[in-house]
């Protein structure tokens, strides 16, 4: 197993971190990142996942994968790539999910403390395909209501392959503001999709 060098540590980099921070500001809002093959990636892997985790990751931080995902081959892959080591979700800084299944372990994630709100976990789920609004599809889907800041009135988002167990979960792990847990969720293509602590979210 090699490292991936089709990531741009600079440009890709820059790129992914402006797409996040305009995602947590807009909630609601589908954007799209950089697309790169990453032909080492284990089979079933979200490749995108691997440069949101590029961008976020150094030394300084830690990242877990959900045992719905987690196998020796993706722990391995992501250590080779990463500057940083792997942690047991209820440590980590930064937690990868399958959305398709949910994984008790959402709930085990850092919430921060009302005098470090900082401190709290940011959660990846990886959905088979993500967009905006009500799209026009017989694929089985879930539809999210988002409101709160950044958002005007309220948003849909519209999820294949997310398990409503992980909004339930992140109501839970939300519910004493400032504590609580940043999500993104992520599908296959690169699309990307930012719910901050702020953001209420419920079936839509």
């Amino acid at each position: 197993m090699t490292r991936e060098t089709a990531f741009d540590e600079v440009f890709d980099s820059q790129a992914v971190f402006r797409a996040l921070l305009d995602a947590l500001s807009r909630p609601g809002t589908v954007l799209q990142l950089p697309e790169r093959p990453y032909p080492g990636a284990p089979p079933g892997f979200c490749r995108p996942a691997l440069s949101v985790l590029k961008t976020l990751c150094d030394h300084r931080v830690t990242f877990a994968v959900g045992s719905g995902m987690r196998s020796a081959e993706v722990v391995r892959y992501l250590e080779i790539n990463l500057a940083t080591r792997h942690e047991n979700p209820g440590e980590a800084d930064y937690a990868l999910f399958d959305g398709r299944i949910y994984d008790d372990d959402f709930r085990r994630l850092k919430r921060g403390t009302p005098e470090l709100p900082e401190t709290s976990a940011t959660a990846l789920v990886c959905v088979d395909w993500l967009a905006e609004g009500r799209a026009d599809t017989e694929q089985p889907s879930f539809r999210i209501g988002l409101a709160g800041p950044g958002i005007e009135g309220r948003a849909v988002l519209q999820a294949a392959g997310f398990h409503p167990g992980y909004a339930a979960a992140r109501a839970e792990a939300n519910r004493c503001y400032p504590e609580g847990i940043d999500l993104f969720l992520l599908d296959s293509r690169g699309r990307l999709s930012g719910i901050p602590r702020t953001t209420s979210m419920e079936a839509a």
